[in-house]
């Protein structure tokens, strides 16, 4: 596996800090709070490791605290249109 240092660098962590300041909501389960951000495109597939545009919210090791989905572990280097997406018109997870 290749370090992936960029993920610790300045130039990184601004990125990440803007996308996340723009939204919160998970592009996996779709529930707020999302603490990390995801390649859309995977770095591992040719994806850009710092366009903002190849970047989105999602839950990191935590998991979504509404319903408890491991959206990144789920997700890994798979592009998005290989993964399950929640999708529901009521959350049943909410209080």
């Amino acid at each position: 596996m290749a370090k992936r240092t960029e993920l610790t660098s300045y130039a990184y962590r601004q990125v990440r800090a803007r996308v996340l300041a723009e939204s919160d909501v998970c592009l996996l389960c779709g529930h707020g709070r999302a603490d990390a951000v995801d390649h859309l495109v995977p770095v591992a597939r040719g994806g850009a490791r710092l366009d903002p545009d190849n970047l989105a919210p999602i839950h990191g090791v935590a998991g979504c605290p509404t319903c408890g989905r491991k959206c990144n572990n789920e997700k890994s280097d798979r592009p998005l249109s290989q993964v399950t997406r929640l999708n529901t018109s009521r959350d049943w997870y909410a209080g």
